[in-house]
């Protein structure tokens, strides 16, 4: 899609079958979903087999003289001992870019809206035994806050232990880290606001190109339902009181302005339009 002289494109890791209602999203009430169901099923929800349908992809932003990925997904072959779903991935990720035209070296930023395994797995890929950056001219750009939540672990074990060896500590090597403080300008079209809630140092990034613009929302939002209902948090959400109202001042933000809200893990069509509010949330326009 074309969002002013911004170029935009979806590089997907995997779309399919996600996470039991119950287990995602610990607040979900079938009576509650039941008149969004039309809306929901089949692209959404998958009530035969009892699971959410989701999306684990990148968005990439091209301007005319700038090129930037947004959140990096998994990654093949990391060892994720909590989290079954995404470890040992070998996902079609890079020939994906490869067929978006998107050469990693020709990638000047990548930005990581927080450090989950799902949004920063493509940071590195494994070459000749070693971890090493995929986007090898590129600045890594995170909040300070959130790279410091992870590095200041005194014992981090299980998936951030691995995460920290195969993921942040390759980066560190090379010396290509940004930690940058929200507010962030990073070019004229590109602001980085900071958005705790999900975690700490979650932060998202506002793309305004001409009359358009977007908001690449890493986790604020993850399943469309909660555009409808902003209350529910995911169980994924570390700090739950603050991600409440930080997802609730994003969609009145956005409420019937046209500015696209681009999170990491909708299924099709991946983005969606803030609509007017209606009951305790906002209609969700999918297009």
């Amino acid at each position: 899609m074309r969002i002013g002289s911004a170029e935009v494109l979806r590089i997907e890791e995997y779309h399919g079958l996600g996470f039991p209602p119950k287990a995602f999203l610990p607040d979900w009430d079938e009576r509650l979903v039941e008149k969004h169901l039309h809306w929901m099923v089949p692209d959404h929800f998958a009530p035969d087999e009892g699971r959410l349908i989701g999306s684990i992809h990148s968005w990439l932003i091209r301007l005319p003289n700038l090129t930037v990925l947004v959140d990096t997904c998994s990654g093949n072959h990391k060892h994720r001992p909590d989290s079954p779903f995404f470890s040992m991935m070998n996902s079609r990720y890079l020939e994906n870019l490869a067929a978006a035209r998107i050469d990693p070296d020709d990638v000047d930023y990548v930005f990581c809206t927080h450090l989950h395994i799902d949004h920063a797995g493509w940071n590195t890929r494994l070459l000749d035994g070693k971890w090493v950056p995929t986007f090898r001219n590129a600045k890594y750009l995170v909040s300070r806050t959130e790279l410091e939540r992870l590095a200041g672990q005194e014992t981090p074990s299980g998936d951030d232990l691995n995460l920290i060896a195969d993921t942040i500590q390759p980066i560190n090597d090379s010396g290509q880290w940004l930690p940058i403080d929200a507010p962030f300008q990073l070019c004229d079209e590109l602001l980085i606001e900071a958005s705790p809630g999900h975690t700490h140092g979650h932060c998202h990034l506002i793309l305004s190109a001409g009359d358009e613009r977007a908001v690449f929302s890493g986790d604020i939002v993850h399943h469309p339902i909660q555009v409808h209902i902003p209350s529910w948090n995911s169980s994924a959400c570390s700090e739950t009181e603050a991600a409440v109202p930080t997802r609730i001042r994003l969609l009145e933000k956005l409420s019937e302005t046209g500015t696209w809200l681009m999170p990491v893990h909708f299924a099709k069509p991946f983005c969606c339009r803030v609509g007017k509010a209606q009951d305790q949330g906002f209609v969700c326009v999918m297009e």
